[in-house]
């Protein structure tokens, strides 16, 4: 090996030295700011008075109107299962000038579902 590869070579592990060292000061205050995070909640949750922290959660998306799709609180998420009778109403709607988005919302089926039923993936029932 020449003298300059070597040199050059030293030059880039001295680089990613410092690069590593800047990622694991960053890492390290994210962790704390972690830490930090998670001893608040922990103080909020005791001073609450609620019996879990589930429970503390439920009361707070009732009290400020926080929904969310596919929680604890909603249960299972509905499947739909595709018979003839929506597969051709599907394509009815969608050839009769619904958008498949529209079609996705009406008929509360995924938009992936859609463009299946549309490519005739469903042309078997």
């Amino acid at each position: 090996m020449h003298t300059t590869s070597i040199q050059e070579e030293l030059k880039l592990i001295e680089k990613e030295r410092a690069r590593l060292a800047d990622k694991e000061k960053e890492l390290n205050e994210k962790l704390k700011a972690q830490a930090e995070a998670e001893k608040q909640l922990q103080s909020l949750f005791e001073q609450s008075g609620y019996p879990t922290p589930r429970a503390l959660v439920i009361a707070l998306m009732k009290k400020y109107g926080v929904r969310v799709t596919g929680s604890a609180t909603e249960g299972r998420r509905k499947r739909t299962t595709i018979t003839a009778q929506i597969r051709d109403d599907v394509k009815g709607a969608v050839n009769g000038g619904s958008s498949k988005n529209q079609a996705s919302k009406q008929f509360e089926i995924s938009y992936f579902v859609i463009n299946k039923i549309i490519d005739g993936k469903y042309d078997h029932l």
